[in-house]
């Protein structure tokens, strides 16, 4: 099929239907109406009923057969959700690592599957982000302080039928607070530890000449988290940031039944990103390769960084004493250069829909785009002068005795050479900036009805997006000289080692990644539910599916120390069609089970670092996923106890994991995208929310993943031209916790007959430690540098509903990790460069917020 055409038609018809749906009627408001927001128990001591959209129909959550997790508004505002990192732990199997370079970005785990760890163009994400239905392609985009947040749904396992491809793990969606009709002015304000304090103000004018409006403005800021002792402002140290966020929301209803709605939000960060702690460096020698399945394999050879580091002189001598590797979270640091990164996204959002009887139709229309600026520190030790490495210096130093036996040294500079010192360098080990830009446009129509006996939804979607990096790199290798002079200067080898001024230098590696990626992406899609008896009968049959078209290109300017001649270009095709099968069957009224059956895909790409061949990037495969998954969903007890369980089992054929290259030239590092080959996870989960009396209430969620790697095709052996090897044994699944758990205790007291209360929560969450790389083989630190379990606990008390002038007001006062555990969260293995290091999670941070709505 040409999917040229196909996109084309599809553009046409979704565009047709949008303008068909402004022409008509509308149907109903999906957010709930002005007051519709309940806390868990108001209900007469009931849990709330939780009303989700994850199957483009508004259904009860416990009605839904997949596995789903709902966060209301009542609970993103006690939480201070601000965006998807804060969701780490609040869903079983759930996890999620802040970012390195930018402090929008986040690297999310759903069963196992994590999207990316770097905002590479050419990889998507396996997790998909929404918010109010547009697609959010980059994570680092993602900015919501202004999103006005109604719920939040996190949908576990994969989505490919109604949410498309790039959903293999998940997905995440955020839905908005409709505009009110009637006048609203909230605000509150802040202030913590750190120096941090916050502002926000929501404003809904109410309803006029038939629009109603809403627009919210968002500051929060805060100094660092540590001490940069080259750094005199605490605004500017390793974690400080400082975020302004504008949103606005008009909405009209159209015919008494629909609505037309456009939001437009816009948000910079300028942000130091948490700060990179040298923890691990090699001591050199050499890794001989490793024998698997009777096949030699290369292993990464490190770079004799420690004894090195005993020979460099530090610019400032108080960073000599943080140079040395220390696993333990460090207050101070030493960084020569700040690191800071600024963020800019900006989108647009039209949403209408309308209901002409026999069916309905909603046109979701999306255009966003994201700027990212960073300057960043990877080996925070700061900067050193050092005996540098030409291949013009290598003899200088050495006596006039032994470069005589140097026939390509005249005799008359022999002396000159004798006496001239070795070079110095002024470098540190790594430091990167980078300038990115990326847009995206997405369109989607979606038409549907529900009957007693069928609910049926059809759409077609179009998502095209552009990004373009600029990367520049400064790293220093490691070079031991003595190994040159015993390895090709037979017997005089010795001599030379002897006298060697200088036997660890330093070469200075200096490139940079200029490239420009584009996509795009068509999908047409299906789902129906069948209820044989009507929906009062207890049994749901549904099945979907979904077909998509992707197209890939990337071209490449630069990847190394010179642009190139001829720029390098890729191209490549993916398409798939995905389904799903499920049933459900209500054993009581409040007791139901399901059974599901889907497949998923994350389209194939273009890693920007892999070797062009003939000047053509060469693309990796795409990803797919195939998930079994059985599930109980009860409310239990007059509807105080909810308890869901799920159990799951997916294979995944050619999983996509990006892996350290290990026969790089040295004094490189990079990752190339390898299509894993077959992998299984297999897990459980439970949530449990309890009523226990009309003062508390109990939550509580747990999940487990065991992943095995039956096929992990990355071993590279050591003779030429020989296939990849399986290298299954020593791999390892990457930003994963295999055992996550939540538990937290909810209390309410009444202060009077006003309506006025005292509240607190108190939480506890856990997290197995997590490693960052896929084995041992390409990075050497993988087993030195895994993260540690977290144990966190976080609290707060609240009064609130407190009368005043008509409105209410609120006080809370919040602590999050309590017992200040200093976690290692996150890691980079720099591979053949020889050191490794991370980032740790933030200290205790507390503060108070107030707050009213009138």
């Amino acid at each position: 099929m040409n999917t040229g055409n196909c996109a084309c038609f599809a553009v046409r018809l979704m565009l047709g239907a949008s303008l068909a749906a402004i022409g008509g009627t509308a149907f109903a408001n999906d957010a709930p109406a002005d007051g519709a927001e309940q806390q868990a128990t108001d209900d007469q001591g009931q849990l709330e009923q939780i009303v989700v959209t994850a199957q483009k129909v508004e259904q009860n959550l416990q009605d839904v057969p997949l596995a789903i997790s709902a966060i209301s508004a009542d609970k993103v505002e006690k939480l201070g959700i601000r965006d998807a990192k804060d969701l780490s732990g609040l869903a079983p199997n759930v996890t999620i690592v802040q970012g390195t370079t930018n402090a929008n970005a986040a690297v999310i785990s759903i069963r196992g599957i994590p999207t990316p760890a770097t905002e590479t163009f050419g990889l998507d994400t396996a997790n998909g982000l929404y918010i109010d239905g547009v697609f959010i392609a980059r994570s680092g985009g993602s900015a919501l302080d202004v999103t006005d947040i109604e719920r939040v749904e996190v949908l576990r396992g994969p989505q490919g039928t109604l949410f498309g491809r790039n959903t293999t793990g998940g997905g995440i969606a955020f839905i908005s607070r409709a505009p009110s009709k009637q006048f609203r002015l909230t605000a509150q304000g802040g202030y913590g530890n750190y120096n941090a304090f916050n502002g926000r103000i929501t404003l809904d004018p109410g309803e006029i000449a038939g629009i109603a409006t809403s627009f919210t403005y968002s500051h929060r800021q805060r100094n660092g988290i540590v001490d940069n002792l080259n750094e005199p402002d605490d605004s500017r140290d390793p974690g400080a940031q400082n975020t302004d966020s504008f949103r606005v929301a008009a909405k009209a209803d159209i015919g008494g039944t629909g609505s037309i709605q456009y939001i437009f939000d816009w948000s910079r960060t300028d942000a130091s990103p948490i700060n990179f702690q040298l923890t691990n460096v090699a001591p050199g020698g050499v890794r001989p390769p490793v024998t698997v399945n009777g096949v030699p394999v290369v292993v990464t050879q490190q770079a004799p960084v420690a004894p090195f580091l005993q020979t460099v002189n530090f610019l400032d001598p108080r960073c000599a004493a943080l140079a040395t590797p220390n696993r333990e979270w460090r207050k101070t640091v030493c960084n020569d250069i700040n690191s800071r990164s600024t963020d800019k996204a900006w989108g647009h959002n039209v949403q209408v829909q309308n209901d002409f009887g026999a069916f309905h139709l909603k046109s979701t229309t999306g255009y966003r785009f994201w700027n990212n600026d960073s300057v960043t520190d990877l080996d925070g030790i700061g900067a050193f002068t050092a005996p540098r490495f030409t291949n013009a210096t290598l003899f200088n130093g050495m006596p006039v005795g032994l470069l005589q036996f140097i026939p390509s040294i005249p005799a008359n500079f022999r002396p000159f050479i004798a006496a001239s010192p070795v070079p110095t360098v002024q470098q540190n080990l790594f430091d990167t900036n980078n300038r990115r830009r990326h847009k995206q446009f997405s369109q989607e129509v979606e038409i549907g009805n529900e009957t007693d006996n069928l609910d049926w939804v059809l759409g077609a979607f179009y998502f095209w997006e552009k990004g373009s990096e600029y990367n520049p790199q400064n790293s220093g290798f490691v070079l031991d000289t003595n190994g040159i002079f015993l390895g090709n200067f037979g017997p005089l080898g010795p001599s030379f080692v002897a006298a060697n001024p200088a036997r660890y230098r330093l070469v200075q590696t200096l490139s940079v990644l200029d490239y420009t990626a584009t996509a795009e992406s068509t999908a047409v899609y299906g789902q129906a539910t069948f209820y044989p008896g009507g929906k009062d009968s207890g049994l749901r049959l549904t099945a979907g599916g979904r077909y998509t078209w992707d197209n890939k290109s990337m071209v490449r300017r630069q990847n190394g120390a010179a642009p190139l001649a001829t720029p390098e270009q890729g191209r490549s095709s993916f398409s798939k069609f995905t389904w799903n099968l499920m049933v459900g069957y209500d054993v009581t009224d409040n007791v139901n089970v399901y059974g599901r059956i889907a497949t998923g895909y994350r389209s194939g790409g273009f890693n920007a670092q892999d070797p062009s061949v003939a000047g053509v990037l060469p693309s990796f495969k795409s990803e797919n996923v195939t998930s079994y998954e059985v599930g109980l969903k009860s409310e239990l007890f007059d509807r105080r106890v909810r308890f869901n369980l799920a159990g799951y089992y997916n294979e995944y054929k050619d999983l996509a994991l990006a892996v350290p290259i290990t026969n790089l030239a040295p004094g490189t590092f990079a990752t190339k995208i390898t299509n894993a080959g077959k992998v299984t996870y297999t897990g459980v989960e439970a949530e449990l929310t309890a009523v226990l009396t009309d003062n508390f209430t109990f939550e509580a969620n747990a999940g487990y993943v065991d992943i095995k790697y039956k096929e992990f095709l990355a071993g590279l052996p050591v003779a030429a031209g020989q296939p990849l090897v399986n290298i299954a044994q020593f791999a390892t699944p990457g930003y994963t916790s295999p055992f996550t758990a939540n538990l937290a205790m909810n209390a309410q007291f009444p202060l009077g007959d006003n309506g006025m209360r005292l509240t607190g929560r108190v939480s506890y969450a856990y997290e197995d430690g997590k490693y960052s790389f896929s084995n041992v083989l390409a990075s050497p630190f993988n087993e030195a540098i895994k993260g540690e379990n977290r144990n966190i606990v976080d609290a707060q008390v609240a009064i609130d509903r407190i009368p005043l002038a008509g409105s209410e007001a609120m006080v809370r006062f919040w602590v999050k990790n309590l017992t200040d555990e200093n976690n290692l969260v996150r890691a980079i293995d720099f591979g053949a460069l020889g050191y490794g290091g991370g980032y740790y999670a933030d200290p205790r941070t507390y503060g108070v917020t107030v707050g009213v709505k009138f």
